[in-house]
């Protein structure tokens, strides 16, 4: 018999997106794109609502992977609630006891705590195991993890590697700790042939906040967008702060790159149980956005020792590997899971062997021969559907 599981999603933060939820989807139960009838058309507050009738998440896929992840798992009967709508909500929350599994997505414990911790009490009320995921973990840890307490989480599912999840969450006592990082969907990130790839060298992707610490990443993609062409290399460089494209749009941007650059998510400095890395963030993002990397560094990071690092795989990694794209990355662990010469090409953090990687993305031989590893490891043991098999086997 299947599980009944509440799947606690957020599509959107804020006010508006609270009102156009309840209102629009609650109690009319409007759809993406509705538009407002004509009597309405003339209030700006009525065509602000409606706007917001839409997939605030689309930019995101690996949240679109996980849930349908869950919802495709034959052991479950999944009913998705977006808590920004109430009026699901509520129906939801009175009926907390009927569940059989609480799924907490990355969403909604994620970029805002507000509406998810007034719920707690009831959340811990319930009489079934709580799977939490977390997201964004660099910021709102504070409240996460009161959250969690006062929920009385069963399971707390890491993007991070198991050491750095522990070091972060292994104060909560009660509630068991789990890696599970991003993976494929096969459905959507698919290979078409490689000889219709008509760039070399592809990147789409936001340009990391000096507040990460380091400037690896962003090296790696300012040297091609400066030297791609010189080098005789067809480059596709999109990088910019919030540039991300849909799902189906990045899966074909993929399918047109022979190789993606690109380099571990996350932090070096986890110090102080991520204290330091929220004191850069608050600088960086409330008092001086302007701020150069080397203030940045200069003012926080120079002189203290790495702690338990936080870098970690990405979605954005498999994604690529789904569509068969080379991978030029910088060297890394990469949770465990990709192995430097194996399923990417490495180049080290200062860029000095960047001419022999280069050699190497030349060779289209050579880079199917990496994509086709990876794509093999990907499809054995790290797809959402065999995450989610993990997730359960740790909770029911």
């Amino acid at each position: 018999m299947k599980k009944k599981t509440l799947y606690l999603d957020m599509n959107g933060t804020g006010r508006v997106v609270l009102a156009s939820a309840t209102l629009l989807r609650g109690l009319l139960g409007l759809k993406d794109g509705s538009q407002p009838p004509n009597f309405l058309k003339r209030s700006v507050v009525a065509r602000e609502l409606y706007a917001h009738l839409r997939d605030f998440n689309e930019r995101l896929s690996y949240v679109r992977d996980w849930r349908d992840a869950f919802c495709r798992s034959s052991a479950l009967d999944v009913t998705i609630c977006d808590m920004n709508n109430l009026v699901h909500l509520s129906r939801c929350l009175v009926r907390i006891r009927s569940y059989d599994l609480i799924v907490v997505s990355h969403v909604a414990a994620g970029d805002d705590m507000t509406l998810i911790n007034r719920f707690a009490s009831m959340l811990s009320m319930r009489s079934c195991p709580m799977v939490v995921f977390i997201g964004n973990e660099y910021d709102l840890l504070d409240q996460k993890l009161d959250f969690c307490r006062r929920a009385n989480a069963d399971l707390l599912c890491s993007q991070l590697p198991i050491a750095a999840a522990e070091y972060l969450y292994g104060q909560l006592g009660k509630t068991e700790v789990m890696a599970a990082p991003h993976a494929l969907n096969p459905s959507v990130y698919s290979p078409a042939p490689h000889e219709g790839r008509e760039f070399d060298v592809g990147f789409v992707g936001d340009i990391y906040w000096p507040f990460v610490g380091d400037r690896e990443r962003t090296d790696l993609i300012e040297y091609f967008e400066q030297h791609g062409q010189q080098r005789g290399l067809r480059c596709d460089i999109r990088g910019g702060r919030s540039s991300r494209i849909p799902r189906d749009e990045w899966a074909s941007f993929l399918n047109r790159c022979r190789t993606l650059i690109g380099a571990e998510s996350g932090t070096y400095y986890l110090n102080e149980k991520g204290a330091l890395l929220e004191r850069a963030r608050t600088y960086n993002l409330k008092e001086n956005q302007d701020a150069s990397f080397e203030l940045v560094f200069e003012k926080f990071f120079a002189g203290v020792p790495r702690g338990v690092s936080g870098k970690s795989i990405s979605s954005r990694h498999f994604e690529a590997i789904g569509t068969k794209t080379c991978q030029v990355l910088i060297e890394g662990d990469y949770n465990g899971i990709l192995k430097a010469g194996e399923h990417y090409i490495p180049v080290k953090s200062d860029l000095s062997d960047i001419d022999e990687a280069i050699r190497a993305l030349r060779d289209q031989s050579y880079c199917r021969a990496i994509a086709d590893r990876a794509h093999d490891l990907a499809m054995s043991g790290h797809t959402y559907d065999r995450r989610v098999t993990d997730v359960l086997a740790r909770v029911i």
